[in-house]
């Protein structure tokens, strides 16, 4: 029987990242540096996820999960940004009905913004237009969607939506966890859909990597700005 990636591999993949953060976390506990822990924990999880996925992939007939990049794939980072502009807009009212004002709809985004390092706002930046994209592409419409991948198109779009709202359901932890679900998981919903969809329609996981890195494109370009300017904006 051949051996295809199954929803065992994609557990194991999760689990992996689990790892990951969890040797992260006993390694920051000698950097004694709260900022730069942060940048090992989520590089930490993403290696874990990328080394299960890569270990796994050497046990395929057909390890292919479409992790293929054209050099035109590029321009679907405006297609990103143009998703979080349009989006954001259209969550706006519930935004501001449900969210406090000065505070942002994830933990993890809060907690970026408080970030003072130069060096670690670069590193962030980074991750996530980068490692994340990559990592969760990988995940989602790379090993689940082809665990799923003889269901109708409509059902395979729609559980791994699913689960990738779920994945990040842990940035919404906090107090006003309900306001800040609402605001974020129709989001990460239509995110979802958009992303399996290019990556049923295109074979490829280029496009979806680089839509994933312009949707997150924005956030992390505030990184960048000088403190002074994020605290007028905000």
């Amino acid at each position: 029987m051949p051996k295809t990636w199954s929803y065992l591999d994609f557990i194991l993949v999760f689990l992996g990242g689990i790892v990951g953060l969890s040797i992260a976390a006993g390694i920051g506990f000698f950097i004694g540096d709260d900022e730069t822990l942060l940048v090992v924990l989520l590089v930490g999880q993403s290696v874990g996820s990328l080394l299960v996925i890569w270990l796994l992939g050497r046990t395929k007939d057909d390890p292919d999960l479409g992790f293929s990049i054209a050099g035109t794939d590029v321009l679907f980072v405006g297609a990103g940004v143009l998703l979080q502009v349009l989006l954001s807009y259209l969550l706006k009212p519930l935004a501001d009905r449900l969210i406090p004002e000065g505070e942002q709809a994830q933990e993890l985004a809060e907690l970026f913004a408080e970030l003072q390092s130069p060096s670690v706002r670069w590193a962030v930046f980074f991750v996530a237009v980068l490692l994340a994209p990559v990592t969760e592409e990988l995940m989602f419409r790379g090993v689940l969607l082809k665990a799923i991948k003889s269901k109708k198109t409509w059902v395979v779009m729609t559980i791994t939506a699913v689960v990738f709202a779920a994945f990040h359901v842990p940035d919404l932890v906090g107090t006003g966890f309900a306001a800040r679900a609402a605001v974020v998981l129709p989001n990460l919903l239509v995110v979802g859909l958009v992303l399996a969809w290019v990556t049923l329609r295109t074979k490829r996981l280029g496009p979806a990597i680089f839509i994933h890195s312009g949707y997150n494109l924005l956030a992390a370009v505030l990184l960048l700005l000088p403190r002074e300017v994020l605290e007028s904006i905000s």
